[in-house]
């Protein structure tokens, strides 16, 4: 209409048609005032998604549909946290567990779960609220409600690994710690004199990804083009979409079961960013299902980690950010600086790969075990040992098998057999010998701790 009307104001005269265009500017200024708030609230797609979130219990529909940590302050000194956002994610969990839904109904308790989480820092004193789409509780629910069928598929593809998880209570204020002393150029959790490296291997060991392999190179415009072609959809569809998928009664293709497995997957355990809707950075693996184990899943996983740490400790330092999201897999965080602290008696047993023993309420229980009473962690000693989380995978005998290697080698001989035994396959002795002999010169001087992490480095960079 404006189109058609503007050629007829601009002939009524000099001065009529800037009155026209003028009024009208500050007439439509005037009526934004009358729109309503979409700060914090959930924005929809169609009239129908408006029509149903209107009819949700969800009063308060300002809050933030996330994870919420407690407030810190401008000096990233953490304080007391509210833990309701586990028990809210339980209540979410056990709803979708016990109870048979379809359709709208999923979708309402979703809507549910993320809006009824109480925000609990408010904008005042320049506290900041830190939140996370991390939720291994909702990622284990729709693995439990997967009919057989659905196992034997993704078991088909390769993906089999994922289905060992068990819901675990990963606490956001220990991971926030690990992250605000984790060195994200030198990749080590860093404390007093002592570190903790984190690496591929240790992404593989804890969870089973697959290591090696075709790097997965990030590519969200093959990853949407090829979602929103599939599925036959207009825009990005949300997380519970696929999870609805999955749990429903719907038929559903091969392939269509592993996508939908694969993005809920990703999105809430492996993955998670700063949205509700998956990021599309590797969807366009999907296109051929069966070559995605043949991709290097661990060292994607590794580097999204890192990435989020970085980001969550670089929007620590801007006082001006009320709202911060920390991204990436809160569980390998969590088991991979776990598994290097020692416990005693209460060690838990040397089992492959570690998602099989920290189940439960373990990492709670553990973290609780290495508080200080400065509200803060890293109470107990580090192992003497490499952790399990850090063991390497010896492949030579076609199955994989877990072999124990000390951190510290006691002479170049054990370090020298070590290679042999792994790598003999593509290294000849001479070239074994060399590199013994390069990291022992290069380590003359220095602690013991610093020559074994530097032979478990080597190791994992030839694997």
């Amino acid at each position: 209409m404006g189109a058609i009307l503007a050629p007829l104001v601009v002939v009524l005269g000099e001065r009529v048609p800037f009155a026209v265009f003028g009024m009208a500017g500050i007439l439509s200024g005037l009526l934004v005032f009358y729109l309503p708030e979409t700060m914090n609230k959930p924005l929809y797609d169609t009239m129908a998604g408006l029509e149903e979130g209107e009819k949700t219990p969800c009063k308060e529909m300002g809050k933030v549909h996330t994870n919420h940590a407690g407030p810190m302050n401008s000096n990233s000194h953490w304080t007391d946290e509210d833990d309701s956002s586990a028990s809210i994610e339980e209540e979410f969990c056990n709803l979708t567990e016990n109870t048979n839904m379809n359709g709208n109904k999923f979708d309402k308790a979703l809507i549910e779960f993320y809006m009824k989480i109480p925000k609990k820092a408010r904008i005042e004193h320049a506290e900041t609220t830190v939140s996370t789409r991390y939720s291994g509780k909702l990622f284990s629910s729709v693995i439990k409600r997967l009919t057989p069928k659905k196992i034997s598929m993704i078991e088909e593809y390769g993906m089999d690994c994922m289905l060992k998880f068990i819901k675990t209570d990963v606490p956001l204020r220990f991971v926030k710690w690990i992250a605000s002393v984790f060195d994200t150029n030198a990749s080590e959790i860093q404390l007093t004199k002592k570190f903790i490296p984190v690496t591929k291997q240790t992404i593989h060991n804890i969870l089973d990804l697959p290591i090696g392999g075709i790097e997965l190179v990030p590519d969200c415009e093959a990853g949407r083009e090829f979602l929103l072609s599939h599925f036959l959809v207009s825009s990005i569809p949300n997380v519970n979409f696929f999870a609805n998928k999955l749990i429903s009664g719907e038929h559903l293709s091969d392939k269509d079961i592993f996508i939908c497995f694969m993005s809920v997957c990703f999105t809430s355990f492996l993955c998670p960013n700063s949205s509700v809707l998956p990021s599309t950075q590797y969807f366009h693996i999907f296109k051929d299902c069966k070559n995605v184990r043949r991709y290097d899943l661990s060292k994607f996983v590794y580097d999204w980690l890192v990435s989020s740490i970085r980001s969550f400790k670089q929007a620590v330092k801007k006082l001006s950010k009320r709202t911060i999201t920390f991204g990436g897999c809160h569980y390998v965080l969590a088991v991979a600086y776990l598994d290097s602290v020692e416990f005693g008696l209460n060690s838990l047993p040397d089992e492959y790969p570690r998602m099989l023993v920290w189940k439960g309420n373990r990492i709670r229980q553990y973290s609780d075990m290495d508080k200080n009473s400065s509200n803060s962690f890293g109470k107990r000693p580090l192992k003497r040992l490499v952790p399990a989380s850090v063991y390497q995978v010896d492949r030579s005998f076609g199955k994989d098998s877990c072999r124990k290697f000390p951190k510290a080698f006691s002479s170049p001989f054990n370090f020298n057999g070590k290679l042999k035994s792994m790598f003999s396959s593509f290294l000849t002795e001479q070239v074994i010998e060399d590199i013994v002999h390069v990291v022992l010169t290069n380590n003359i001087g220095k602690p013991k701790d610093f020559e074994s992490w530097s032979q478990s480095l080597v190791c994992d960079v030839l694997n």
